[in-house]
């Protein structure tokens, strides 16, 4: 009964969110999916191209079916004409919640248009179109008179009329973004963006009720600043967004520890770093993450360990997170190369 009980919980609180609309998925490791927040950032890539892949797992101290999350992306620059180019890309994002598999598929094409301002600074201007899909499976889930004393049998019907079948429905989306990348001088960089998501504000409700997703809008920034002492860079980050009632604060900074350095006359990816630090997601958790980049690939991970009231039921798990990336550079370091030199 207990687990009918949470079943039922679970209903009701997916149909809550689909009534005041959904939060956006997010990720703790938010400067290394920074495509996800900002299509003006397309393009902004060490090299000329990069794909990425990274996976998510939440909750999975509370339920057997914790959340999960998987992004895979690709973004590269085209027909650069005198430092002026275009950054396009394709992102692809899955979200599986809970027992009735509340799923959420995004298909976006963010691109853009980069101008040089001057030697030291890049302005981005950017647009994505995206396909918004919403999906609730009835098969895994049981009801209260499909308890036998012994166990659940879904072979008995649940009576329940409204959700007698699966709800799968699908909108075009759209988002917009401006991006500004700027060499404060030889040893110190800094990038700032912001974006505005789901402008088109479609209707996403799985019933009748005309509930349409809130727009979101995306702040976010990076500094990096190296130490050619001791040959540490410092790399504080923030990010932050508004959507409808939900908010989110994150902040902190890592440390890339330079392991091999790379000849100038090649290519950047024969250096090794490795990379270490923690961000606050203000009201919620602490992210400890470190990221290996060898010669063109970097693998990272972190973990959230939840401080916030969750933390009764969670005993402080959050979440684990890791990414995947390679970089592919088709010429020779130049001035594109958005990297402290």
């Amino acid at each position: 009964m207990k687990k009918g009980v949470v079943i039922a919980a679970l209903l009701v609180a997916v149909f809550q969110t689909n009534a005041n609309a959904q939060q956006d998925q997010h990720f703790s490791m938010f400067t290394e999916s920074q495509l996800y927040m900002n299509p003006a950032v397309a393009g902004f890539t060490q090299g000329d191209m990069q794909l990425f892949t990274n996976y998510r797992l939440q909750w999975s101290n509370v339920s057997d079916n914790p959340y999960q999350t998987i992004s895979a992306s690709s973004d590269w620059r085209m027909f650069d004409r005198g430092g002026n180019y275009m950054g396009a890309g394709v992102t692809f994002y899955n979200d599986v919640a809970g027992v009735p598999q509340y799923t959420t598929n995004v298909i976006a094409l963010p691109f853009n248009y980069t101008l040089r301002v001057d030697r030291n600074n890049l302005i981005s201007f950017g647009l994505q179109p995206a396909w918004y899909q919403r999906v609730i499976k009835n098969q895994e889930m049981n009801w209260f008179n499909q308890w036998t004393g012994v166990a659940y049998d879904q072979g008995i019907d649940n009576g329940e009329l409204l959700l007698s079948q699966n709800f799968n429905i699908s909108r075009f989306d759209i988002g917009t973004g401006f991006y500004w990348d700027s060499y404060i001088s030889r040893t110190a960089k800094l990038r700032l963006g912001i974006a505005g998501h789901h402008l088109t504000k479609q209707r996403i409700n799985l019933t009748e009720d005309d509930d349409r997703l809130y727009r979101k809008l995306v702040i976010h920034g990076q500094g990096e600043f190296l130490m050619e002492e001791s040959g540490v860079t410092i790399l504080p980050a923030f990010s932050a967004f508004l959507q409808g009632p939900n908010k989110e604060i994150n902040f902190g900074s890592n440390f890339r520890f330079l392991l091999k350095s790379g000849s100038r006359a090649t290519s950047y990816f024969e250096e090794i770093t490795f990379s270490t630090g923690a961000y606050f997601r203000w009201g919620d958790a602490i992210v400890v993450n470190a990221i290996l980049d060898l010669s063109g690939f970097s693998f990272g991970a972190s973990y959230d360990l939840n401080v916030s009231g969750l933390n009764v039921a969670t005993k402080g798990v959050g979440s684990m997170e890791f990414f995947l990336r390679y970089r592919i550079q088709f010429g020779t370091r130049n001035l594109r190369n958005n990297r402290v030199h």
